[in-house]
């Protein structure tokens, strides 16, 4: 009786240990988590959306919106980790969503009286930045991304415009499915103002209607 007894004991403490066991690493992997935050980078000046020339799809004409944002994304948690994910959501005047991936162009560059600034594309390797997505603990990166949103028909598909201005929501995320977003509050730009800092625009609008127009026949 008292081997089936000790036994018996035996098991039961061994359960409790491992469950105590299995609580105490998810409390270590919960506090040592990455914590992504995201933010616009000078809000006020580097946020831009611009009108892009009309193409076509599926034989209807379209209407095109481009959309330039500076984002910083900060790793507060413990743990490095990489993103791999960042879209911008547009709502329209008919209050429906569209979610837009993220374009590939050239690094932005910014005159500056005698000197050049040349801008990260987040998440793409350049000629100057390499483009890296791991972020360290206690560590950020910063970068521009390109958008564009097409739509066609009525112009209630067209972004919701107040005052000259699209509102934004950004959002990232990481390889473990961590995310975090944010508003941005986009100001108009001419399409010739946006030229001055990607040349390669013109030739990134006719691709994009290239490629609509293969898709289309």
């Amino acid at each position: 009786m008292w081997e089936i007894g000790w036994e018996k004991l035996l098991q039961v403490s061994a359960l409790v240990l491992s469950v105590i066991n299995g609580l105490i690493l998810v409390r270590v992997h919960i506090r040592d988590r990455a914590r992504l935050k995201v933010a616009p980078v000078h809000p006020d000046t580097y946020q831009w959306w611009f009108r892009l020339p009309d193409g076509t799809s599926q034989g209807q004409p379209t209407r095109l919106f481009g959309f330039l944002v500076y984002i910083g994304v900060q790793n507060r948690g413990y743990r490095a980790v990489s993103i791999n994910e960042w879209r911008l959501q547009i709502v329209a005047k008919n209050h429906q969503r569209a979610e837009l991936r993220a374009l590939s162009i050239p690094e932005p560059t910014y005159s500056m009286g005698e000197h050049m600034k040349v801008f990260q594309v987040l998440g793409q390797k350049g000629l100057i930045h390499q483009g890296e997505t791991r972020i360290d603990s206690g560590n950020s990166t910063s970068g521009m991304a390109f958008y564009v949103y097409e739509c066609f028909g009525s112009d209630s598909w067209d972004p919701l415009i107040r005052d000259g201005q699209i509102k934004g929501q950004f959002t990232v995320r990481d390889v473990f499915g961590g995310k975090a977003k944010c508003q941005v509050i986009f100001r108009e730009k001419t399409l010739e103002n946006v030229k001055a800092i990607i040349p390669a625009l013109r030739d990134i609008v006719q691709t994009i209607h290239a490629d609509r127009s293969t898709a289309a026949s």
